[in-house]
């Protein structure tokens, strides 16, 4: 039977379809042998970059975290004690003021008028009391001339001279003339007390001219202002808000699991505001005996070793309170620290190797923690790049360049 003539014959096999085929056989097996190459120079050949410390020996230091704001020991609420409309005013919000500076005054004319009048009182009893010594001196010389016109004319009556009645009328002239003397010495020691009254009513005029000055308590700031130039004010009116600046607190808030832990004098490391790190120093100066019943925390107030030249009151100023200070023991990062469940390991140097070390932990600070087990001297612990992750065991390392 004849074939059918559709149909192409194959075409012959040549060498170069041959090659063709073991290429493709050969290729992926190369590539496989590559990248396996390549992942084994990785695995055992290249060096991990880490970040690598040595054990050293040093204070571990425990803090307490507190966030807190500047606080004065000492604020006062100025006001006058008077009525009256404010003249001046001599300070604004942020000045600096010292103890017996005059901050401002009420309108004056009232007070001014009160003192001269006063003033004049105490002029016209003293000038009544130099009329009056007039008087009794010449109160003294009637009463001398009486006396003796009544001595002469009593003689002359007892000679038959003179008569009863003008004996009589000499007796009554001498005493006209000693209760004149009576009369003149008693004004005279009414104007004497006059004086002492006028004296009072005018040094009570002028201590109440000086009230009407606003006068600082102490050094400090003034932290606000709450009346102006021109306004009337009452007694209790608040126009100043003045804080000491001689001791300055830091209020913090801290949660109360640390009460156990807390001492008065402990020593204090303070930062304010934004600063990057601590900058002040300062003691625990009072423990709070009463927790927010919200956040469970109390205050501490840690009193400030020195005072900034630049400070605000309620400024934040957060603080690390020590608690507990470990001595010339051996310590590394807390950054190099790992847990697996509640056991502890570092990953350390064994001849060129990452190696995972399990530890026994003693005091555990802010920055450094204690090793109670003992590591080799000058034993480097290392750590990965990006924190807390963990290190492939058995890989060569290098130290990563800052």
């Amino acid at each position: 039977m004849a074939a059918p003539s559709n149909v192409t014959p194959p075409a012959p096999t040549t060498s170069a379809t041959k090659r063709g085929v073991r290429w493709t056989r050969i290729v992926p097996w190369a590539i496989a042998f590559l990248v396996i190459g390549a992942v084994v120079r990785q695995r055992f050949f290249v060096a991990i970059p880490v970040r690598a410390q040595e054990v050293s020996t040093g204070d571990v230091v425990v803090e307490i975290f507190g966030r807190g704001t500047i606080e004065s020991r000492r604020e006062v609420q100025l006001g006058f004690d008077m009525v009256g409309r404010i003249s001046d005013l001599l300070v604004d919000e942020g000045d600096r003021v010292k103890l017996g500076q005059v901050l401002g005054h009420l309108a004056p004319e009232q007070f001014v008028a009160d003192v001269r009048t006063a003033s004049s009182g105490v002029t016209l009893a003293r000038a009544a009391i130099a009329r009056l010594q007039a008087d009794e001196h010449r109160a003294i010389a009637t009463i001398a001339f009486a006396t003796s016109e009544e001595s002469r004319i009593r003689r002359l009556a007892a000679s038959g001279t003179m008569s009863a009645r003008e004996l009589d009328l000499a007796v009554q002239q001498l005493e006209l003339a000693k209760a004149e003397l009576e009369r003149v010495r008693a004004s005279r020691d009414e104007a004497s007390r006059q004086v002492g009254v006028a004296s009072k009513t005018a040094e009570s005029r002028s201590v109440t001219a000086a009230r009407a000055a606003l006068v600082s308590p102490f050094d400090g700031i003034v932290v606000r202002r709450l009346r102006d130039t021109g306004d009337t004010v009452t007694v209790g009116t608040t126009v100043l808000r003045v804080v000491a600046t001689d001791a300055l607190w830091s209020r913090a808030w801290v949660d109360e699991a640390a009460l156990p832990q807390l001492r008065e004098g402990q020593p204090v490391r303070v930062r304010l505001g934004s600063d990057s790190k601590p900058s002040l120093l300062g003691t625990v100066d009072r423990i709070g005996r009463e927790v927010d019943r919200q956040t469970h925390e109390l205050l501490v107030d840690v009193l400030l070793a020195t005072v900034p030249p630049r400070v605000a009151i309620g400024q934040r100023a957060d603080v690390w309170i020590e608690v507990d200070r470990r001595k010339s023991v051996q310590r590394v990062a807390l950054s190099f620290l790992h847990r697996d469940g509640d056991k502890a390991f570092f990953f350390v140097n064994r001849d060129g190797k990452i190696r995972r070390f399990p530890v026994m932990l003693g005091a555990l600070g802010n920055e450094d923690v204690q090793v109670t087990t003992q590591l080799p001297p000058n034993d480097i612990v290392l750590g990965a790049l990006d924190g807390g992750a963990l290190l492939p065991e058995g890989r060569r390392w290098r130290k990563a360049q800052p």
